[in-house]
């Protein structure tokens, strides 16, 4: 990591964060704790989507000037959250779940399902025919698990062992991205299918007494914003990085599993006794615990920690911390941590709060539903730059609940279609699945930025018409 930075602040692009610290200075002399928390959440934004440094020496400069301008413990806070430990433990779990391999088997046997006999040697069928099967997999799992999160670091291991038996690197990303993608924007179209969505209808009951049903839910979101958005994800992933017209196959790879190229010794590589069936079986309790939360209540933390405990209990488990050193990047906590402090400080000092009642309030109490209703998405994806999703709803939900009383549109709707504005990002930094998916470092940073920003775009331009005309018809 140090040479890592040390590279990146050589001239000429010393440049860039000097310009972000400046400009972090000009916004701090607003004054107060709100400008101090403000110029260093513009600085840390622009340092975070340009990169000349690493995300996670980023963050721990903002970690730092938020105990300056703050205290430490509210520079640390980031720390105490659960979202950040989930990652953690969920690149652990695909430690362990490649170690096993339990990642291979599950890439053999999912390709074998996926790719008949007869494609085996066309790369393009193969690639196209595994993009849809596992996107369209990795959507229905929302169904059982309720944190796009969780999923994504489940399927992370298995979509990177199936897209390594491709020659092509883009074939590799999209075989990753497309199903990751899937789950996470499909989430939008199921009540328990994400973290936002169940906080923000708990907010509605508890706030303001109003209590949305599951099958409302799917009946307002799922046709536009569920599945028909699975299939405008995978159709852009496709379009960006289906595999190149020459790419070969090797037909003794293909006969046996579908591939078109045998696995690297890396991947081969992990402990001396691979046991796929018992990692598959610690990764059950981890999912026993993440469906039953409805009767316990614990948190998803919870069921990663228990399978992490499983799968390197010495004796028993599949791994050894003393392995996993050069696998297991931690500093990418540091820029969970730093996201999630800087997200708590705007709330803390209540600048999200008024930005979010200023946007609000520029629309006239008589407007068209829809109008409402696109003013709270352009709303939510604003706030969204400078916080974290899960804070953007814990902030703007009460404000969101205040105008919908103040104008008359209905609440349903109005939650909703915040819901969805949490599901549309641009960089890494505003959300933590995107963080999580950059994390197992399959995938570069630039192709990540404009993957999620041609799947919002589509799903602004084309998909956001459409399901504000669905909304209206039902209301």
């Amino acid at each position: 990591m140090v040479r890592t930075v040390v590279t990146a602040v050589k001239a000429p692009r010393i440049a860039v964060p000097l310009a972000a610290l400046a400009g972090a200075a000009a916004v701090a002399a607003i004054g107060g704790d709100g400008g101090a928390v403000a110029g260093i959440a513009a600085g840390s934004i622009v340092l975070w989507v340009l990169t000349p440094v690493s995300p996670a020496f980023t963050g721990i400069l903002a970690i730092g000037a938020l105990a300056a301008a703050l205290s430490p413990s509210a520079a640390l806070v980031g720390f105490q959250s659960s979202a950040t430990w989930l990652i953690g433990f969920g690149l652990l779990m695909g430690i362990a779940t490649r170690r096993s391999g339990l990642a291979d088997e599950a890439g053999r046997v999912l390709t074998r399902v996926a790719v008949p006999p007869a494609e085996r040697f066309d790369a393009r069928a193969i690639y196209l025919r595994l993009l849809v099967t596992l996107s369209l997999g990795s959507h229905a799992l929302a169904l059982l698990i309720p944190s796009s999160l969780v999923r994504v670091l489940l399927l992370a291991p298995i979509l990177t062992e199936i897209g390594s038996r491709f020659d092509s690197r883009r074939a590799r990303v999209g075989v990753y991205l497309g199903p990751l993608f899937a789950t996470f924007y499909g989430s939008s179209g199921i009540l328990t299918a994400d973290l936002p969505n169940i906080i923000i209808s708990g907010l509605g009951e508890s706030v303001a007494g109003h209590s949305i049903a599951w099958t409302e839910w799917l009946v307002h979101m799922y046709p536009v914003m569920g599945l028909t958005r699975v299939c405008v994800v995978v159709a852009v992933v496709y379009a960006m990085f289906r595999p190149e017209p020459n790419t070969g196959v090797d037909p003794s790879v293909a006969e046996e599993t579908g591939s078109s190229r045998p696995r690297s010794a890396e991947n081969s590589a992990g402990s001396p006794d691979r046991a796929p069936g018992r990692m598959l079986a610690f990764l059950l309790v981890g999912v026993g615990i993440w469906l039953t939360d409805f009767l316990h209540g614990l948190d998803p933390v919870v069921g990663a920690i228990a399978v992490v405990a499983f799968a390197f209990f010495p004796g028993v488990g599949v791994a050894r911390f003393e392995e996993v050193g050069e696998e297991f990047d931690v500093s990418i906590l540091f820029f969970i941590a730093a996201v999630l402090a800087i997200g708590d400080g705007l709330a803390a000092t209540g600048l999200a709060e008024r930005a979010a009642t200023t946007l609000l309030g520029t629309v006239p109490a008589d407007a068209p539903l829809a109008v409402a209703l696109a003013l709270v998405f352009v709303t939510t994806v604003a706030l969204a730059f400078a916080m974290e999703g899960l804070a953007v709803a814990s902030v703007l939900t009460p404000v969101v609940i205040t105008y919908a009383e103040s104008v008359g549109v209905p609440l349903t709707p109005v939650l909703m279609i915040e819901a969805l504005g949490l599901s549309n990002y641009f960089f890494p930094y505003q959300s933590a699945v995107l963080i999580a998916i950059l994390a197992e470092g399959d995938v570069e940073t630039g192709e990540l930025i404009r993957t999620t920003a041609a799947c919002t775009l589509a799903t602004v331009a084309v998909l956001l018409p459409i399901h504000l005309g669905w909304m209206t018809v039902l209301y």
